[in-house]
């Protein structure tokens, strides 16, 4: 990870978060030897299922560093165990005035208000219909009225692994002003006549008791209507007053430590019926392994991707294969396992 930390990421984060983006994404058209830069792990313990998709290991990019599935081969080439393209929507948008994305770097966490830019279901199809498939893949969508919704899945579903629903967009009206329950069980109960796919719904993060249970109300929901996977959790809405629209979506660190709750959380609500993914702050071995014994059966990264480079999942792989082989080994403890995979401080 050195590379990047000294000299890839300073060249980009001396460009604006977007003009930034815009120069990796680029980038990513390359043919340079993305596994190598990536340098994932290839262990067999780390093979694992999601919902029936099987993946080589549980680290997954998260929905909204490609946007418009173009990088989707690349991104699977560096080395992630699936990749969630998008989000789309049925119809394309431009997403929100600049500026729409802030940086904490002290804090390793980013702010954004994109507004959900991307180029509508037609076109996204068309593009990931001929990208290769490296490897799985999952769409994102996040319309909300049932026509849209039924109708974008219906465009991207044959060329995915699975589809997820974000029922947690801060850019939508998801969480103020709808009866999101019924609506959300409307949603998923219309998709399971129509898909043949594995249906994902991502859920909203919550900071305090009524939050709670507003999610964990979701989660039951989403599983009772036919949901086969959960995604917790989306980004922390706060105030950004550098940012056009005054508020944003909170991603990274500053999530790492309220994501483990959160996942087991949701596991207890439904009874561990369908798989749940961690998506927050996961940047290091120690935020996956508290994800990992929370229960969560694959990880999502974006924020940290974005801090500690493509070499992130070289060294989450690593830490997570050597602490299976331990595991491997009669006469060893939990927290002896862990510690004896995490890299030295």
């Amino acid at each position: 990870m050195a590379w990047y930390g000294s000299l890839a990421r300073p060249l980009l984060f001396a460009l604006p978060p977007e003009a930034a983006h815009r120069v990796a994404y680029r980038m990513l058209a390359l043919p340079l030897p993305w596994g190598r830069l990536g340098r994932a792990d290839r262990s067999p313990s780390l093979r694992c299922s999601l919902a029936g998709v099987e993946l080589a290991n549980p680290i997954g990019l998260a929905a909204g560093f490609d946007k418009t599935g173009e990088r989707v081969g690349a991104l699977g080439r560096l080395g992630f165990g699936y990749v969630v393209a998008g989000t789309f929507t049925r119809h394309p948008r431009a997403g929100n005035p600049k500026p729409r994305i802030a940086r904490d770097v002290r804090g390793a966490s980013l702010v954004n208000a994109m507004g959900l830019p991307n180029p509508g279901a037609e076109v996204a199809a068309a593009t990931l219909a001929r990208v290769p498939r490296v490897g799985p893949r999952i769409a994102s969508i996040a319309d909300e009225e049932v026509l849209d919704v039924l109708e974008t899945h219906a465009l991207l579903e044959p060329h995915v692994d699975a589809v997820e629903l974000n029922a947690s967009c801060p850019n939508v009206s998801w969480g103020r002003d709808r009866d999101n329950e019924a609506h959300l069980a409307t949603l998923v109960h219309e998709l399971g006549a129509r898909r043949s796919t594995p249906l994902g719904v991502k859920l909203p993060p919550f900071a305090t008791p009524v939050e709670r249970e507003v999610v964990l109300a979701l989660a039951r929901i989403a599983v009772d209507a036919g949901a086969d996977m959960l995604t917790c959790a989306n980004t922390r809405p706060v105030a950004a007053q550098t940012l056009s629209t005054g508020r944003g979506g909170l991603s990274g660190r500053a999530l790492s430590d309220d994501t483990p709750e959160i996942v087991q959380s949701v596991i207890g609500a439904i009874d561990d019926a369908v798989p749940v993914t961690a998506c927050g702050g996961i940047a290091a071995p120690r935020d996956a392994f508290a994800c990992l014994d929370a229960g969560a059966a694959t990880l999502q990264l974006y924020t940290g991707l974005i801090y500690r480079g493509p070499a992130i999942l070289g060294e989450l792989t690593s830490a997570i294969a050597s602490a299976r082989g331990a595991e491997a080994e009669p006469g060893t403890g939990k927290n002896r396992r862990r510690d004896a995979a995490l890299p030295a401080p």
